[in-house]
């Protein structure tokens, strides 16, 4: 088979293209099927192939199957998510819904078309103890002392396992990025949530504008190994909804994010062609940026560019994605800090045990 032959054919049933049985006849289907739910778009494509399952063939069986289990484990998800959210109104403790479960019934009207491996919450900071000792008088599984003292000191959320079979994963946000990579005010977007609803039950989301950039960011920070669900998230919104673009313009700017949101967009133009209005043309990456992406291109058209897990030039793409030079240096400079901390913290070696 030509190279990439299986990553096209995802991407043109993704687009809404027909084809032949014997088209699909002559791919591997078990690599196809494994592909999708590499890119965890196997409800999207099984919904494509659902029209007309007969020429879907040997396709059909395996993509049916990831999308049950997607709907099993969303729905999994949605009873923690409810459950946590009655918890939290008892006490008057208010939640914005980020990434997936915030599109389930907005962007995705059938909840076993986006997967989810866990719940996204954005909090006040000064909430998250409440938060804690809430859950935790529940039975919630809380972070250890010194993991939640880790993630408040070097990330911005915290972890926590409900205490439901089978125990799902909740994540407490109080910011959306580090501080040493962006300077978003998480209060603007607690107060510009908009209500949504999701399999009847009603909750808050971001406003149109954070919630592309904030996409565009999530999508950035995993540019270590992007997932096309992500790419079709933003297309999606960008296809479904009437955005502002010269608000995202202000936004991305002013989170000093724009570089993430041109590398994002960039991508969901690269896998969908014609996604992008003319509004958005102007989000673009740097000459010297684009120079350096170019080292990292592929012929692979389901990814932006060679996957990056492992390889130490992956750090070069983070810096990349980064607006200002003093954005870099104080990335560079709070990490390193934080590791050399990290390191004299540990026991010193009293030599070795065993034989």
């Amino acid at each position: 088979m030509n190279a990439y032959s299986h990553e096209r054919l995802m991407l043109s049933l993704l687009r809404g293209g027909s084809h032949s049985r014997a088209e699909l006849a002559a791919v591997q289907s078990g690599t196809l099927v494994e592909l999708c739910r590499l890119h965890r778009v196997a409800g999207l494509v099984y919904q494509q192939a659902a029209r007309d399952p007969a020429t879907a063939g040997a396709l059909f069986p395996g993509l049916r199957e990831a999308t049950r289990k997607t709907l099993v484990d969303n729905l999994v998800l949605l009873k923690a998510l409810k459950d946590v959210a009655s918890a939290l109104s008892e006490e008057g403790i208010g939640f914005v819904l980020l990434k997936g479960a915030s599109l389930l019934g907005f962007l995705y009207p059938e909840i076993q078309l986006r997967p989810m491996t866990d719940v996204d919450l954005l909090i006040r900071e000064k909430d998250w103890p409440k938060v804690r000792d809430t859950l935790q008088s529940r039975g919630y599984r809380l972070p250890a002392a010194d993991s939640e003292r880790y993630y408040a000191e070097n990330w911005y959320h915290q972890l926590v396992e409900s205490s439901g079979i089978p125990p799902t994963n909740l994540e407490f946000h109080w910011n959306l990025e580090s501080v040493e990579r962006s300077r978003i005010d998480p209060e603007e977007l607690i107060h510009d949530a908009v209500a949504c609803e999701i399999e009847g039950e009603r909750y808050l989301r971001l406003a149109d504008h954070h919630l592309l950039v904030h996409l565009a960011v999530h999508l950035a920070h995993h540019y270590q190994a992007p997932a096309l669900i992500w790419a079709v998230d933003i297309r999606r919104l960008i296809e479904e909804r009437d955005l502002d673009w010269q608000k995202i313009r202000r936004t991305a700017k002013d989170w000093g994010v724009e570089n993430c949101l041109a590398y994002s967009l960039g991508y969901v133009e690269r896998a969908f062609p014609g996604t992008l209005p003319p509004q958005a043309s102007g989000f673009r990456l740097s000459p010297a940026r684009r120079l350096i992406m170019k080292a990292f291109k592929t012929e692979d058209p389901s990814l932006p560019h060679q996957p990056l897990g492992g390889r130490p030039l992956r750090h070069a793409v983070s810096m990349v994605l980064l607006d200002r030079c003093r954005d870099v240096a104080r990335y560079i400079a709070v990490h390193s800090f934080g590791r050399a901390n990290r390191a004299a913290a540990l026991p010193s070696s009293t030599g070795s045990e065993g034989s």
